[in-house]
C-alpha cells in the first residue's frame, strides 16, 4: 500500500515516526531515480550492491555505494532503512562527494541505521561535498582512540545524528572533525559516553569554521571540552544544548577556544553543576541565574531599620547622616556624617579633648593633640613651622636614619623599616666592563645570600672570538667553587643578548639568548636558589677576555641580618 494511505493506527506497526512517514510520503511522488535505499536486512537484496536498484524492493548493501549513483545538485537522497548496520573499517569508507545529498535515517532508538566505525583509528564518514545533509542515524565506536568519524570538509552541511561510545575503554577522540572549508555547518548532537572514560576530548572540534550552528546533548568525561575550537579560529559559532562532565561543575569542558580568537556564544545547561549557563568569546561562561542578585540590588526605602540585604547596608541617596555608631544605620548614612565632619558646616557634634594615641582613643582626640603642637608625652614641640609631613617625606627627611632593629618597645619605625628593608630581596648592577677572567663582580658581606637570578648582558658587541662564561663564588670560610656550567660561545654576540644562570643544578649551563628575551631560574621551572657565602662572586673567562662590555645584574634574598652585596 502507498505510504500515504497508511492510517494513524498502522505507524507504531511499521515503526516509524509522524515526521518520518511525512518524509517518506515526500520521496513517493519523487522523479524515479533520485532516491535510493540501503538496507542489510532486506530478503529482497540480490548477492551485490551493483546487482540490486536501490529500489525499497531490491536495496543497496551499502550507504558509500548509494553515493556512487548519486548526481550532483539533483535533490537525490539515500533512505536508511530501519535495522540496517554497516562497519566503516578504513578512512573514507562513506565518501560523501556529492553535492545536494540528504541521507535520511529511518526507524526509532536501535532501529535507525547504524555505523561502527572500527579497523583504524581513522575510519570515517568523509564529507567533501557541500549541501550535504545527513539525518536519524547512529554511529558507534568499535574502536578505541578514533580520530575523526564523521569528518566535515565541504560548506553548508547539516548533522543530525547520534553517538555512541562502546564502552568506558572503546571511545572515540571524538565524533565530529572539521576542517577551514565546514562554513555554515549545522549539527545536532547526542554523544552517549562514559564517567569513567580516558579518551574523549572532544564530541565537536571545529577547525576554522565560519558560521557554524551547534546543538550537542552530550554526556560522559571529556579532557579538553565537549566543543572546541582548535588549529585555526572560527567565527559567528552559536552553541547550544546540555552537557554533564563528571566532576567538573565549573563549565570548564563545556566550551574551549584553544586557538584564541574566535568569536562565539553559548546558551547551556550544564548538568554537572546543575545550572544555566551563557557567555562567550567576549565573557567567559557564568550561571544565568541572577534573580536573587537584581533583588539585592533593587533601591531599599530610605533610613530602613533592618539589614536583610546589601542594598539595605549601602542605604538611601535620601538617608540621613549618623555620627552615632548603631546595629541598622546604612554606609549611606555614615558616609554622610564623615562628609559633614570632614568638609561640610556640621563637623563634629562635640570635637573632644586631646590625647595622646593608645587604645580606645578616636582620631578626633589624636588630631587634637597633633593641633596642640605635642610630639611627646614630655610636651615638647615641633619647631616653628615644622610639621610630621617635614619629618616624613619632606625635603627635610629624617636628619640621621637609625641602624635596624627588631620590632621592640622604645624602638622607632624608623629602625624597624630599615630592619625590614634588609630583609628584602634586593637587586644589584656592578659597572660595564669587558668580561675578564678571574674578575670580582660581586662582593658580599654580613652573611650568606640567595642568588634568585643572574643575568650578564651584553651592552656592546663581542667579535668573533668563542669566548665563554662561568660563575663562581670564592667565600670568606671555605674554598671556592663554580656555581655554573660553561655558558655557549658569546662569539659575536649583539648588544641586548643574555646569559642567563638556571639554577637547576651547580653544573647547569647559562642559556645564551641573542634576543634579549630568556627563561629565568625564578620561573615556573626551575624553582631552586643557589646559597653562596660572604666573600665574592667571580667571573671565569675562557678563550681571553671579551672585546664586547657585559653588565651582570643580580636579584638575591639576604639570609642574615645586616648582609650587603656591592
Amino acid at each position: 500500500m502507498p505510504i500515504t494511505d497508511l492510517v494513524p493506527g498502522q505507524v507504531a506497526k511499521f515503526g516509524y515516526t509522524p515526521l518520518q512517514l511525512r518524509v517518506l510520503a515526500s520521496l513517493e511522488g519523487m522523479p524515479p531515480n533520485n532516491v535510493f535505499f540501503v538496507d542489510s536486512t532486506s530478503s529482497a537484496r540480490g548477492g551485490a550492491d551493483a546487482t540490486n536498484g536501490g529500489t525499497k524492493a531490491a536495496p543497496f548493501l551499502t550507504w558509500n555505494y548509494a553515493y556512487t549513483q548519486c548526481l550532483a545538485s539533483r535533490g537525490d537522497v539515500i533512505v536508511g532503512m530501519p535495522g540496517h548496520v554497516e562497519t566503516l573499517s578504513v578512512a573514507a569508507a562513506v565518501a560523501a562527494n556529492i553535492a545536494g545529498v540528504r541521507t535520511i535515517g529511518m526507524g526509532v532508538g536501535a532501529n535507525r541505521p547504524t555505523f561502527t566505525f572500527a579497523g583504524v583509528a581513522g575510519a570515517s564518514v568523509l564529507i567533501t561535498a557541500a549541501n550535504t545533509k545527513i539525518w536519524n542515524i547512529v554511529g558507534i565506536a568499535g574502536l578505541d582512540l578514533l580520530t575523526n568519524p564523521f569528518h566535515i570538509q565541504a560548506a553548508d552541511c547539516e548533522l543530525d545524528i547520534e553517538w555512541r561510545d562502546g564502552s568506558a575503554t572503546v571511545e572515540a577522540v571524538r565524533a565530529i572533525l572539521t576542517t577551514a572549508a565546514a562554513d555554515r555547518l549545522s549539527v545536532n548532537l547526542r554523544y552517549y559516553g562514559f564517567t569513567t572514560g580516558d579518551a574523549v576530548a572532544n564530541a565537536v572540534r571545529l577547525v576554522g569554521c565560519n558560521g557554524g550552528r551547534i546543538t550537542v546533548d552530550a554526556f560522559g568525561l571529556c579532557s579538553t571540552a565537549w566543543v572546541e575550537f582548535s588549529g585555526t579560529a572560527c567565527s559567528d559559532i552559536v552553541v547550544k544544548g546540555r552537557m554533564f562532565t563528571q566532576g567538573i561543575t565549573n563549565f570548564t569542558r563545556d566550551v574551549v577556544d584553544t586557538i584564541g580568537g574566535s568569536t562565539w556564544s553559548a546558551e547551556i545547561f550544564d548538568a554537572s553543576a546543575g545550572a544555566n549557563v551563557s557567555g562567550g568569546s567576549a565573557a567567559a561562561l557564568a550561571v544565568d541565574d541572577v534573580s536573587v542578585v537584581a533583588g539585592n540590588l533593587l533601591v531599599p526605602t530610605a533610613d530602613v531599620a533592618t539589614n536583610t540585604a546589601m542594598r539595605d547596608v549601602v542605604g538611601n541617596k535620601t538617608d540621613a547622616g549618623v555620627q552615632a555608631v548603631t546595629t541598622t544605620a546604612s554606609l549611606m548614612a555614615y558616609i554622610k556624617a564623615i562628609l559633614d565632619q570632614l568638609s561640610g558646616t556640621a563637623g563634629l557634634t562635640t570635637f573632644p579633648a586631646e590625647a595622646l594615641a593608645a587604645n580606645a582613643v578616636s582620631l578626633a582626640e589624636v588630631l587634637r593633640w597633633i593641633q596642640n603642637g605635642v610630639r611627646s608625652g614630655t610636651g615638647t614641640a615641633l619647631a616653628t613651622n615644622e610639621s610630621i609631613a617635614d619629618v616624613l617625606y619632606a625635603a627635610n627627611g629624617i636628619a640621621v636614619f637609625p641602624a635596624a632593629q627588631l620590632p621592640a618597645n622604645n624602638v622607632s619605625i624608623a629602625e624597624v623599616l630599615r630592619e625590614t628593608y634588609d630583609q628584602q630581596e634586593k637587586s644589584v648592577v656592578n659597572t660595564t666592563a669587558v668580561l675578564v677572567n678571574t674578575t670580582t663582580i660581586f662582593t658580599i658581606a654580613g652573611g650568606p645570600i640567595e642568588i634568585l637570578s643572574l643575568v650578564a648582558r651584553c651592552v656592546t658587541g663581542n667579535d668573533g672570538t668563542a669566548s665563554t662564561l662561568q660563575w663562581s663564588a670564592d667565600p670568606t670560610d671555605g674554598a671556592a667553587a663554580t656555581f655554573s656550567g660553561v655558558s655557549a660561545s658569546l662569539a659575536n654576540a649583539a648588544a641586548g643578548a643574555m646569559a642567563i644562570l638556571q639554577g637547576t643544578a651547580l653544573t647547569t649551563a647559562p642559556i645564551v639568548n641573542a634576543t634579549g628575551v630568556g627563561l629565568s631560574m625564578s620561573g615556573a621551572t626551575p624553582t631552586l636558589g643557589i646559597i653562596v657565602g660572604a666573600g665574592i662572586i667571580t667571573t671565569t673567562i675562557a678563550a681571553g677576555s671579551t672585546t664586547g662590555t657585559w653588565q651582570h645584574h643580580m636579584r638575591y634574598r639576604p639570609l642574615s641580618r645586616g648582609v650587603t652585596v656591592v
